[in-house]
């Protein structure tokens, strides 16, 4: 299923920005991951790469979040200039 990245963008932009949004759970639960670091004993190899890579797939999904919405900004961004464009009559767009 191939959407349009700007209604994409949209949809994903409020509930990720508001207060207590996808942003503040993804910010809470790798914050709670690295405090639980600290409270393992450092021989504890494997019970801190498991926190560790859990804090990294939070900070995956944060930047997948932001791609969606900036590919959305850069969508908004090239419809903006083809509509910019078009009102520019068509023997001056030769040096476009």
């Amino acid at each position: 299923m191939v959407e349009d990245p700007l209604h994409r963008a949209n949809r994903w932009k409020p509930f990720y920005a508001e207060e207590g949004g996808l942003k503040d759970i993804l910010a809470y639960i790798g914050e709670t991951y690295l405090k639980r670091m600290s409270q393992v004993e450092p021989w504890e190899t494997e019970k801190l790469a498991k926190l560790a890579m859990a804090n990294k797939i939070t900070q995956q999904i944060d930047a997948m979040v932001q791609a969606i919405i900036n590919d959305g900004k850069v969508q908004e961004h090239v419809q903006k200039r083809a509509k910019m464009i078009e009102a520019i009559p068509h023997k001056a767009r030769r040096f476009i």
